[in-house]
């Protein structure tokens, strides 16, 4: 019976160095962005021709819309490489379905503590499944107060609008404005125009550094005015490569830049993953 020969010592150490080499490739390419520190990270997250936001913060964690249905499984896969266990919080901003169409599989694979929706929704097919899935999971369907807050870990965010019924459905979008530190983040859904004046003249506060941009970026949205009165250093749009709608239009785009506001765009930039250490806000 023949034995077989052992390998000399330097072809084992090779062949250990070679696997750590791999492990260590496979680790840090992978979207790893939510690392054992202190801090805020916001994701804008590529997911076509729709929005979807993950927020960590201190471990706790709040999921702002969902994209469309045919991209759930897309976003189901990105919570899990963030290292996502359970979600805290889920926000279904309106009725739509690039908004809510993939939030029910996110809700059903991870669970929710609170899913907070709009005051104002359209029965339509998708937005009745997010209800059905904050059901079968046992979170508090919650229809937010005007100026109501919450916290997640040491970050705060407050809902601010819709202020009223819309006849626009896109009006009617959940609107919260999120603090950590000396900085802050303003997500807006798909308001447009009408309620954008309207949140003017309440005098809500609406500064903020980052602006997720209305509406993919559609003209109907961003306004002049509003975008002085927010005057965001950094301002995310969440919109599919080639779209059909032209998102981002050029009215907006041409707005931002005359604002000198950094712009990111998840259709050139994929993900986009921003850091916040309370004092300022940096691009992962």
């Amino acid at each position: 019976m023949r034995r077989s020969k052992k390998l000399p010592k330097w072809a084992v150490i090779v062949i250990l160095i070679a696997a750590i080499a791999v492990y260590a490739v496979d680790y840090f390419t992978q979207d790893r962005v939510t690392e054992p520190m202190d801090g805020l990270y916001v994701h804008f997250i590529d997911i076509g021709q729709g929005d979807a936001s993950l927020i960590v913060c201190d471990g706790k964690t709040m999921l702002i819309d969902g994209g469309e249905v045919d991209e759930a499984d897309r976003l189901v896969d990105y919570l899990e490489r963030q290292g996502v266990k359970t979600l805290d919080y889920a926000v279904c901003t309106h009725s739509h379905a690039d908004h809510c169409g993939g939030l029910d599989k996110a809700i059903e694979r991870f669970g929710a503590e609170t899913v907070f929706t709009s005051p104002y929704t359209t029965e339509i097919n998708q937005y009745k499944q997010v209800v059905e899935a904050a059901d079968e999971v046992g979170a508090e369907l919650c229809v937010p107060d005007f100026g109501a807050e919450y916290r997640l870990g040491e970050a705060v965010f407050t809902f601010i609008g819709p202020l009223e019924e819309y006849s626009d459905t896109n009006n009617n979008s959940l609107v919260l404005r999120l603090t950590y530190g000396d900085k802050s983040f303003l997500f807006t859904g798909d308001m447009e125009r009408e309620a954008e004046n309207d949140l003017l003249d309440s005098g809500v506060k609406l500064s903020s550094d980052v602006l997720k941009v209305g509406h993919h970026g559609s003209s109907t949205s961003t306004s002049y005015r509003f975008l002085y009165e927010v005057s965001p250093e950094i301002a995310v749009i969440s919109c599919g490569e080639d779209n059909s709608y032209g998102h981002p239009h050029e009215e907006v785009l041409s707005r931002l830049s005359d604002a000198d506001v950094t712009v990111y765009r998840t259709d050139l930039d994929g993900s986009v993953v921003l850091f916040c250490d309370g004092m300022k806000v940096t691009k992962k």
